[in-house]
């Protein structure tokens, strides 16, 4: 009871950190986590990349020198507007069994709920087969670039990890059913923006040279475009368990392939917004800025495009495509052009079934499964140097909960934080055992 306790508690007090990126001010969060770990008697790093922009990470040594294992966690996050609130998003307040807050879910309660069982570990004295290493990086929400990018470079041993467990899976309670998401691989980023230039004027005369109209035509053509639907292996191995006996009208699932031509079926998933996402490229417009003066024509003009890839979709298929569809009028600019494309994670591996066993342990024989991760996470970076990395929270949500991830009244339940907390805790005793490679 005093662990569960001192989790909720702990929680509290770093959602009432505000780390919204931009400017991030993750230094507060990070000094915050040192002193948690200093009464531990744990010693800790601190490695600014900027001023108030901070990462920390600490150290259980293992018996075996080299590929340590690491519990990664960001302790940014997105901005949150208070008028959409039901309780300020940074109040950590406790309501009808759940504790409010920007970051709850994205990922500041995992963050604790690792840190507390990496703690555990180091009180009950255990040495693990590998050194146990617990680093929370800032400026995940942005890119990384004064986070992990930074701190691999700063700690180059953090090239030679075993495996890397973060975010990016869950327990997912849907109609009644349960299954646990291992994510293995993500969803590429490949944001961009559509601009133009045209002549200014009066609002009264027009001219046909309208930044705005341009931007206007080529972002309708560009989200009027259907992705075509495309089986990969993981969402096949993913959608399969998962809908696996399920019947519509009388018929059974299928293989993915003949479902997808199947019409009752293809409904399904393009009606549910994560099945759909994992199964095509998506393009979001997510900004307008265009114009300052209800009777001005403005000479300039651009919209905000925040897309993501398949996994096997390249960034220069993509970016052609989308230069076609957006016409000769505009210019198409990407944003983080660096960005790269890592392969998967393996999951036939001695770390997955082991995740696996202690989900098992905790809820039962639930299908526990490869996914696909439909945002971007720093697990990318560990993906594209080939250590196996896995993102992983054992906590179950309903879809309601976890579509309010980066939304109004981002929760999470007690009873989430019991449930991740021992989960956690099952999982790093298992990245400490001999059972690791």
């Amino acid at each position: 009871m005093k662990a569960f306790n001192d989790a909720v508690s702990l929680i509290r007090e770093f959602l009432r950190i505000d780390t919204t990126n931009p400017p991030g001010n993750e230094e507060a969060a990070v000094l915050f986590l040192e002193d948690i770990l200093k009464r531990e008697g744990l010693g800790a790093d601190i490695h600014a990349a900027a001023p108030k922009r901070a990462n920390i990470i600490s150290r259980i040594e293992g018996r075996e020198k080299g590929k340590p294992v690491i519990l990664l966690g960001h302790t940014d996050v997105v901005p949150a507007r208070e008028e959409e609130w039901t309780a300020h998003p940074f109040s950590g307040d406790v309501k009808d069994g759940y504790v409010y807050g920007r970051g709850a879910i994205d990922m500041k309660a995992q963050v604790i709920c690792q840190l507390l069982a990496f703690v555990d570990l180091a009180r009950r004295g255990v040495v693990p087969k590998r050194d146990i290493i617990f680093l929370a990086t800032c400026d995940e929400e942005v890119g990384g670039a004064n986070g992990m990018e930074f701190m691999l470079d700063r700690v180059p041993e953090l090239r030679d990890a075993s495996f890397v467990l973060s975010e990016g899976g869950c327990l997912i309670e849907e109609d009644g059913f349960i299954h646990a998401q291992v994510s293995v691989t993500e969803k590429k980023l490949s944001q961009f923006i559509v601009k133009a230039k045209g002549r200014g004027g009066h609002g009264s005369m027009p001219h046909g040279d309208n930044a705005n109209e341009k931007v206007v035509e080529a972002s309708h053509r560009i989200l009027s475009h259907k992705w075509p639907l495309k089986i990969t292996p993981v969402t096949s191995a993913y959608l399969g368990g998962m809908l696996e006996g399920r019947r519509i009208g009388g018929a059974t699932f299928p293989p993915l392939k003949e479902a997808l031509k199947m019409p009752e079926w293809r409904k399904l998933l393009e009606g549910n917004e994560i099945h759909n996402a994992i199964l095509r490229n998506t393009v979001t417009l997510t900004i307008l800025k265009g114009g300052e003066k209800v009777n001005v024509i403005p000479a300039e003009s651009c919209a905000y495009f925040d897309s993501r890839l398949l996994p096997t979709e390249t960034h220069e298929r993509f970016f052609r495509k989308v230069r076609q569809l957006a016409g000769d009028d505009v210019v198409i600019e990407r944003i983080g052009e660096k960005i790269t494309e890592p392969g998967p994670s393996r999951y036939n591996t001695v770390y997955f079934q082991g995740i696996g066993n202690c989900v098992t342990s905790l809820r039962g024989n639930i299908p526990v499964l490869p996914f696909v991760t439909t945002g971007a996470t720093d697990l990318r970076y560990f993906r594209d140097l080939g250590i196996p990395s896995y993102g992983f929270f054992p906590i179950t949500l309903t879809k309601d909960e976890h579509m309010r991830m980066h939304g109004k009244d981002e929760r999470i339940s007690l009873e989430n934080i019991r449930e991740g907390l021992e989960g956690c805790t099952s999982i790093v005793d298992f990245l400490a055992s001999d059972r690791i490679l």
